[in-house]
């Protein structure tokens, strides 16, 4: 999706939100597109939530404005704004059968009985519910209601539907399987999806673009491959899947072929941006990204000693202490064809990939 070119949804205008003396938000702008399933992905307390309930009406601006499509809807209250939320709950109404959950927006609303009627068979058939009409809430799995709460809120055709970790009460293979159905749902609807998780596999399956928060601020805002293979900052590349952080100083060049200087004194290539010659910083290299080999490998970057090696099916966790007595993760893919298996206290040597190491100053 182009999103400069695109209509633009959500657009949240230098928004800052204080509790007292303390900044939940602190200037925070970003714009969501039309249809666009968009992620606030960042560790608990960084001001994801506090954003989500700002769009929905459910809390004020500090400072800033919030735009839908356009309008303001900074002063609007929330039963005002044509937007729903999912929340972590779900908070369906027990005492009402599945359907009548779903009715119960549109009524409120006021829409004509035959078009109710046809939307909620609508949604009982989205999300797969329809022999579950009549049962109450009560009586459904954890998935069930999920669902449930999923067509509630998506039946009033809103423009936009805020998420609020709503997968994060469900068990891991369940919560795997409602992230595939989630993305289908969003783009069979159209609708504008705005989601909040701290689970970083979460927002990289659903997303077309994620906002990575840290303590009310916006650290980077791109797709989930920009934001693994270029993070902006230390934080982005430690949060957004395992990475391994090397010592380094920036020996020249500020653009995709620098060099730096690792504490062993080897130089190897990288990219870099916005840092001068001198500059120290970190070294971030992802484990599927460095290769073991032979200690006496000419091509070696770095030596060191296998501390320990886990077998994860797919692949194999090695942990390589360097000469710098650096830590460093290696995954090595297990293939039919693999014809070394790495052990404790062995000897090896480490290639790096030179066109994916990145340099951070920060």
């Amino acid at each position: 999706m182009n999103q400069s070119s695109a209509l633009i949804a959500v657009d949240v205008e230098s928004v800052s939100k204080n509790y007292g003396k303390v900044a939940a938000l602190n200037n925070v702008s970003l714009s969501i597109a039309d249809r666009e399933f968009f992620t606030l992905l960042g560790p608990s307390g960084c001001g994801k939530t506090t954003l989500l309930r700002i769009i929905a009406g459910f809390e004020t601006v500090t400072a800033g404005n919030i735009q839908l499509y356009g309008d303001s809807i900074k002063d609007l209250p929330a039963n005002k704004r044509p937007v729903n939320t999912v929340f972590q709950q779900y908070s369906l109404f027990p005492h009402m059968t599945v359907e009548e959950n779903i009715k119960f927006g549109m009524q409120m609303q006021g829409k004509d009985s035959r078009a109710i009627e046809n939307r909620t068979r609508l949604m009982l058939d989205m999300v797969q519910l329809g022999e579950f009409a009549n049962r109450k809430s009560a009586q459904l799995s954890g998935g069930q209601q999920q669902r449930v709460a999923l067509a509630r809120a998506l039946a009033p055709e809103p423009k936009v539907l805020l998420l609020d970790e709503p997968l994060s009460a469900l068990d891991l293979k369940l919560r795997q399987a409602m992230r595939l159905e989630l993305k289908q749902i969003q783009q069979e609807t159209g609708i504008t999806f705005v989601f909040v998780t701290h689970d970083q596999e979460e927002a990289l399956t659903m997303s077309d673009r994620i906002a990575v928060m840290s303590n009310g601020q916006v650290q980077q805002v791109g797709s989930a491959e920009s934001i693994y293979r270029d993070p902006r900052n230390v934080f982005v590349a430690n949060f957004i899947g395992e990475t391994n952080m090397l010592h380094a100083v920036l020996v020249d060049g500020d653009s995709a072929t620098a060099n730096c200087r690792l504490d062993s004194g080897v130089v190897v290539s990288c990219a870099a941006s916005d840092a001068n010659a001198g500059t120290e910083g970190k070294l971030c290299i992802r484990p599927e990204r460095l290769a073991l080999t032979t200690p006496d490998d000419s091509r070696a970057d770095l030596h060191g000693v296998v501390r320990r090696s886990v077998y994860l099916g797919t692949d194999t966790q090695i942990s390589v202490v360097v000469d710098s007595g650096e830590e460093l993760l290696v995954r090595v893919q297990n293939s039919s064809e693999k014809e070394h298996a790495y052990h404790n206290g062995e000897n090896t040597g480490l290639i790096i990939d030179p066109h994916s190491a990145r340099f951070l100053s920060n």
